[in-house]
């Protein structure tokens, strides 16, 4: 079995994805629980599963830098 990580390229909710080695499976389609995009389909017989490992509401927001207190005097 396989583990990797995957994140939703429509709302960046992240998750962990096990993949079997063996071909017991068939095809199939995942979506994304937080957005309902289409995160993958196939048709190899591998069986894969998609846990939601932190939806994008939880995930932290990019916030600037503040400016340097240190001031350059020429």
């Amino acid at each position: 079995m396989r583990i990797s990580d995957f994140t939703c390229p429509c709302c960046g909710s992240a998750y962990e994805v096990a993949e079997s080695s063996l071909p017991i499976g068939g095809p199939g389609r995942v979506e994304c629980t937080v957005c309902g995009q289409l995160l993958d389909n196939w048709q190899d017989p591998k069986l894969r599963a998609y846990r939601l490992v932190l939806s994008s509401e939880h995930k932290y927001r990019h916030i600037a830098a503040p400016p340097s207190p240190i001031r350059v005097t020429a």
